[in-house]
């Protein structure tokens, strides 16, 4: 696809001359999904559309391209409703993939409050629109090319906020078990697939977010939110071996610790521009989920209405 290539061109060009960021919140979702998201301008009840665009590299140099949209409505000073729909392009030394994402729908109810504190309520799930098995040349490809994790997930959480502050805490809870992935590095003849991790029947495990940032009102019509987002992956993940066997991926338990950045420009009252960004402070030892980005950037467009 000639837009494609253009794309991923032009990414590269300007990845080449950013510094080093990785897996920010991962794409499993729940650090972007309703009052869990970073803070930037608050919006007066109306609605909005946002056109994803985020590009990186994952494992192995894979590049990824994952745009989504994403509609907000908020309601009223109480309710807000939200609905994102991903999609995945992936391309890198096993073969190049593309396919749908996810579906991501969620409420946050803002408790009343006499305070200048702010407490939002985050219920929302995520439903696979694949089942993490994509292939190329009909060859299995490991979690790093594909465009869901292929799992229905639960998603709650609360934040807590004022202008500046912000507190936020979240949990992701996988509700269907193993995806229906294939691949393990020593079927097949391709020497480049023994450099991923086996993923055949990944079964993915719980994670928890704790989120800290601050906002800073650089002018009337730009801000930039700055961070700490800490993810907790609660158990080993697993997949099953050639012999029928599940077994458990040592090393993929443990914390992954980032520093975030995001801003968003108002360009006119119906549109906005903004970025959001991360680079890690410390990682999980084994990340067999794909998620890991050694670069990413990930702009977005609103529009206002």
């Amino acid at each position: 696809m000639k837009f494609t290539t253009t794309y991923r061109i032009l990414a590269l060009l300007l990845l080449s001359r950013l510094p080093s960021i990785a897996q920010g919140c991962s794409d499993a979702g729940f650090c972007t999904i309703g009052g869990l998201k970073q803070h930037g301008a608050t919006d007066t009840q109306g609605q909005r559309i946002t056109l994803l665009l985020p590009v990186g590299l994952g494992d192995e140099a894979v590049f990824v391209f994952a745009p989504g949209i994403q509609y907000d409505n908020r309601l009223s000073a109480k309710w807000a409703v939200q609905a994102k729909l991903t999609a995945n392009y992936a391309s890198g030394n096993l073969g190049s993939v593309s396919g749908l994402g996810d579906v991501f729908l969620a409420g946050t109810y803002t408790m009343p409050t006499k305070t200048k504190w702010a407490i939002a309520l985050t219920l929302g799930t995520k439903l696979p629109l694949n089942r993490g098995n994509l292939k190329a040349n009909d060859q299995p490809l490991p979690m790093q090319y594909q465009s869901s994790l292929g799992t229905v997930d639960v998603i709650s959480g609360f934040s807590v906020s004022d202008s500046k502050w912000q507190f936020s805490a979240g949990w992701q809870q996988p509700l269907t078990g193993a995806n229906t992935n294939m691949f393990l590095p020593i079927v097949g003849n391709r020497p480049e697939a023994s450099a991923y991790p086996p993923s055949n029947q990944f079964n993915r495990k719980a994670d928890v977010l704790a989120r800290t940032a601050y906002t800073w009102a650089i002018k009337s019509n730009f801000t930039l939110n700055a961070g700490l987002l800490g993810i907790y992956h609660l158990s080993e993940d697993s997949y099953t071996d050639v012999n029928g066997k599940a077994l458990n991926i040592n090393g993929s338990q443990g914390l992954t610790l980032n520093a975030t950045l995001a801003g968003w420009w108002t360009v006119t009252q119906k549109m906005r521009l903004g970025f959001t960004a991360g680079t890690p402070l410390l990682t999980r030892e084994v990340r067999p989920d794909g998620l890991t980005r050694s670069i990413v950037f990930a702009p977005e467009i609103s529009w206002l209405f």
